[in-house]
């Protein structure tokens, strides 16, 4: 047994209370295997992986318990004896990585001092590990010269596990180590720790609030709740005979392509203080099978099954709380109870709520609330003296190029794509955070920009929901302050109303009592509570218009269920429509009734919601929907090759954007000199190598390629090279080359410059901007070719 834990303990102290952050865990690890650590914020996750490397903050500490790790107990070693451990035999994969890596320092020299400081390598042997680290992890060497900053997301996240295994420990500790990545980024991190794992044979303690990830990575499964295990057991045991309530509940409102078809069930309430006694069990005040039993005595973990244990007095009546916990009624009778101090005789009808007659478009019968057409939204770069000189033109960002869709009265649209594919910048040009370019953006058949400026008077009527509530909310405002503002900046009420107003609007994001949370402030709440606040501030001008970006990409699966809910509330009984921004899929299957996908500034694919996902046309949709994890344990799936990133949106692609990554490209998608020097520098062959050896210098010229050679080479032969190494290429470059210019000096391949292509219709209100569905290629255009991106 690699790791054996016994009745573990570790506090906090603050503001003279004493709160049991982990409070009496046991938990066993084999060698090899792989362990999935879940619950809500607050439960202990961290706090409990922390505590295995002793690394807590300095107001924590272990107070019982026993970590024996290969026999040795962790708990009580030395500081200099715990320095060994640490990164040698334990290591960890943090959560944010710009926060675990030292901005002032190379990534490989953050390598560097690790190896050296453990092993007492020399620089060239520890720089030919970190190489071999980088490769292992799929970062090509060259980066460990670069900056943090320097480096996207997913870059980032794969340094910091090369970082981990830099001295081949045999636990790797990864808390959420892919929250807040792109689902294909976090697809690449998924699928190179796998490699890892089968390469070293390491255990893992993977800590997150993912559930999918859970099942296609663990082994076994244990589930935290108030500092306390919940219930503990093999993955396909806990995914499909889960014998505690709160495991019931954190599945059933977790969004998945398949379970979005249906309604998600939310968990009500929240975690009970940990620094308050809990008599009985801490789950009793949610749970809507708990008895006067249940809120007496503490349940112990005990054996269910063969390696299944959790802590429930019912746990034999599992099967018959699996079946009522999937209606949300049985949930809401329990949060009723807890809540049933609130008045509730004065709550208007929610289609009520700040009745207005005085709307821009409140009289206009155009179909369309929103409409935007050929929208621009370009960012010119700052240059240095020296740049200006070398330079004429100013480089530009092309953020959004050309893009048009339409949103619908009570509808909801959902925007989809990868980090850098220009939602959020969307979002914000619609709500007048931002200015346009170009192209025009209408409301209500209105122009929504009056000489570059975003009119004033549809303020209101446009508001936006935005990602983070941590910095949404003025911590220096209370919540009635916060949703004062607005209603005082648009005359909403009066003096005497505003109140009543507020604590009204508190009830439709379904935080009660309503009266209570008036006088906190932003500190004093959860992090779902604070979003539903943002989400309050935003509709308590009623606008017509909301844009959500990325609303529960921090929130915890149990609250994320409760606030997609709203939205689809929102568009039922308040009429609202709303433009929902987000990378997760399975949020988009659930609420919205159109999804454009978007990359790389521009739509690729959009449609109707079902047809978008079960049905995919656009190559780059079949990638981010082959990416999703799937929650089903006994479901295989295999990993997708991205190929690549997003390319830089300063130097946009000839033709079709996403041709470079694309496996089923044609010849006239837009191949140019960038794919085929891409191709030289990176593949691993004897021809690319010969070819690396011939050639001194690869200048992109336009969509040309020029190829300087060295002396000796004979230009014949590299030409030849060049055209076998394009034909052997999976993708047909070699037949999209317009001519090749054979000198004594250098070679130039040249490519013709292609248009980009145009939104084919494929079905009721579904465009596909795709070269694969040209009319002119007839029936065989109705559906992607087999292969490539790895289905579901």
């Amino acid at each position: 047994m690699l790791l054996d834990i016994r009745e573990l303990k570790t506090y906090y102290h603050s503001r003279g209370q004493e709160v049991r952050a982990v409070d009496g865990v046991s938990l066993t690890l084999e060698g090899g295997e792989n362990l999935g650590l879940v619950g809500e914020s607050g439960c202990g996750k961290t706090t409990f992986s922390k505590s295995l490397l002793r690394i807590n903050a300095p107001n924590a500490r272990i107070v019982g318990g026993s970590i024996r790790f290969k026999g040795r107990d962790l708990a009580k070693l030395s500081d200099p004896e715990m320095r060994k451990v640490r990164w040698r035999e334990i290591s960890m994969v943090a959560q944010s990585a710009m926060n675990s890596l030292d901005p002032v320092y190379t990534v490989g020299d953050q390598i560097l001092e690790t190896l050296q400081l453990h092993t007492g390598s020399t620089t060239r042997s520890a720089l030919r590990r970190a190489a071999e680290l980088f490769e292992l992890v799929g970062l090509e060497p060259k980066r460990l010269r670069s900056y943090p900053h320097q480096l996207s997301g997913g870059m980032r996240q794969r340094a910091v596990i090369a970082l981990a295994l830099a001295l081949d420990p045999e636990l790797i500790i990864a808390d959420e180590p892919t929250t807040a990545l792109d689902v294909v980024v976090q697809d690449g991190i998924l699928k190179q720790l796998e490699l890892i794992q089968g390469e070293l044979k390491n255990s893992m303690v993977l800590v997150t609030h993912d559930v999918s990830l859970v099942a296609e990575m663990c082994h076994r499964v244990a589930v935290m709740y108030a500092g306390r295990m919940a219930e503990v057991g093999p993955t396909g045991t806990i995914f499909n005979e889960a014998a505690h309530p709160y495991t019931i509940g954190l599945l059933n409102a977790f969004p998945t392509l398949e379970s979005a078809k249906g309604e998600l069930i939310s968990i009500p309430g929240a975690p009970p203080d940990l620094a308050q006694p809990i008599p009985g069990c801490a789950f009793a005040a949610r749970c809507p099978f708990a008895t006067d039993k249940c809120r007496r005595e503490v349940p112990e973990l005990r054996p269910i099954s063969a390696q299944h244990y959790a802590a429930c007095h019912y746990a034999e009546r599992a099967a018959e709380f699996r079946r009522a916990a999937g209606e949300q009624l049985q949930w809401q009778k329990q949060a009723q109870t807890e809540t049933r101090l609130e008045r509730t005789t004065h709550r208007p009808d929610p289609a009520s709520l700040f009745e207005r007659d005085d709307s821009p478009i409140s009289g206009n019968g155009d179909r369309n609330i929103l409409a935007v057409s050929d929208l621009l939204r370009w960012f010119t770069q700052k240059r240095g003296f020296v740049e200006s000189v070398r330079q004429r033109t100013r480089p530009v960002v092309k953020a959004l190029d050309g893009v048009s869709f339409e949103v619908g009265r009570a509808e909801i649209l959902g925007l989809a794509g990868e980090s850098g594919s220009g939602k959020s910048t969307l979002g914000e040009v619609i709500t007048g955070l931002q200015n346009a370019t170009g192209g025009l953006v209408s409301y209500g058949g209105q122009p929504l920009f009056a000489k570059g400026k975003f009119r004033f008077d549809l303020r209101r009527e446009i508001q936006m929901a935005f990602q983070d509530p941590y910095e949404t909310l003025n911590p220096r405002f209370t919540i009635f302050q916060t949703l004062l503002e607005p209603l005082r900046n648009f005359g909403i009420g009066t003096p005497d109303t505003r109140f009543d107003l507020a604590a009204e609007v508190l009830r439709q994001v379904e935080l009660h009592p309503a009266e209570q949370f008036l006088d906190r402030y932003p500190h004093e709440l959860s992090g779902g509570q604070r979003q539903r606040v943002a989400i309050a501030r935003a509709i308590v001008s009623n606008p017509a218009l909301l844009v959500a970006d990325e609303p529960v990409s921090m929130l915890d699966v149990s609250i994320r269920a409760g606030v997609l809910n709203l939205f689809r509330r929102f568009r039922d009984e308040l009429g609202m429509s709303i433009v929902y921004i987000s990378h997760d899929l399975a949020t988009i299957r659930y609420i919205c009734d159109r999804t454009a996908i978007l990359y790389l500034g521009r739509l690729a694919e959009i449609g109707p919601t079902a047809e978008v996902i079960e049905n995919p046309r656009h190559p780059y949709t079949r990638l981010l929907t082959a990416a999703v994890p799937s929650p089903n344990p006994d479901l295989e799936r295999k990993h997708v090759d991205a190929r690549g990133e997003i390319p830089d949106p300063l130097s946009i692609p000839n033709g079709c954007r996403f041709h470079r990554r694309c496996p089923f490209a044609l010849a006239h998608c837009g191949f140019e000199g960038r794919d085929l020097k891409l191709l030289i520098e990176n593949a691993e062959n004897g021809r690319a190598e010969a070819l690396r050896a011939a050639v001194t210098r690869l200048e992109v010229e336009g969509t040309s390629l020029i190829m300087r050679l060295a002396d000796g080479t004979e230009p014949s032969e590299a030409a030849q090279t060049v055209k076998e190494l394009m034909r052997e290429h999976d993708q047909p470059i070699d037949e999209a080359v317009e001519e090749i210019t054979v000198d004594e000096r250098y070679i130039e391949i040249r490519f013709p410059r292609l248009p980009e292509p145009e939104h084919y219709e494929v079905g009721a209100r579904h465009t596909v901007a795709c070269f694969l569905y040209e009319p002119e290629r007839g029936p065989e255009a109705s559906a992607l070719p087999v292969g490539g991106y790895s289905s579901r």
